[in-house]
C-alpha cells in the first residue's frame, strides 16, 4: 500500500472512531447539567472536540505506528490536510448513523 494511502485509510478509520464516540458519549454529557443552554453547548462543542481531537490522533498514528513520513508522499502537506473532507464526511455520517441506532 501507497504512504497517501495508509494516511488516507487511516483518517477514514479514525473517522468512523470519531462517529461512534460522538454519538455515546454525547447524550451521557447531558446529565451534566441541568441548564438548557448548557445541554445545547455540551450537545454542539463535545462531538466537534472529539473529532477534533482523533484528527490530531490520526496524523501521529500515521507518523508514529505506520511510520509513514512527510517526505515520502508526492506533497508534503497531504500528511497534514490529506482527506480532511472525507474524514468530516465519513464523521458526519457515521454519527448519524450511530447516533440512530443507539438513540432511536
Amino acid at each position: 500500500m501507497r504512504p497517501g494511502s495508509k494516511v488516507y485509510a487511516t483518517r477514514i478509520a479514525f473517522a468512523i472512531t470519531a462517529g461512534v464516540l460522538s454519538a455515546v458519549i454525547n447524550p451521557m454529557l447531558f446529565t451534566l447539567s441541568s441548564h438548557v443552554l448548557a445541554h445545547a453547548m455540551i450537545a454542539f462543542v463535545a462531538p466537534i472536540f472529539i473529532a477534533l481531537f482523533l484528527y490530531i490522533a490520526s496524523y501521529h498514528f500515521a507518523k508514529s505506528v505506520i511510520k509513514v513520513s512527510p517526505t515520502s508522499l508526492n506533497d508534503p502537506s497531504y500528511m497534514y490536510k490529506g482527506g480532511i473532507f472525507t474524514y468530516i464526511i465519513v464523521w458526519i455520517v457515521t454519527w448519524s448513523l450511530a447516533a440512530t441506532i443507539c438513540h432511536p
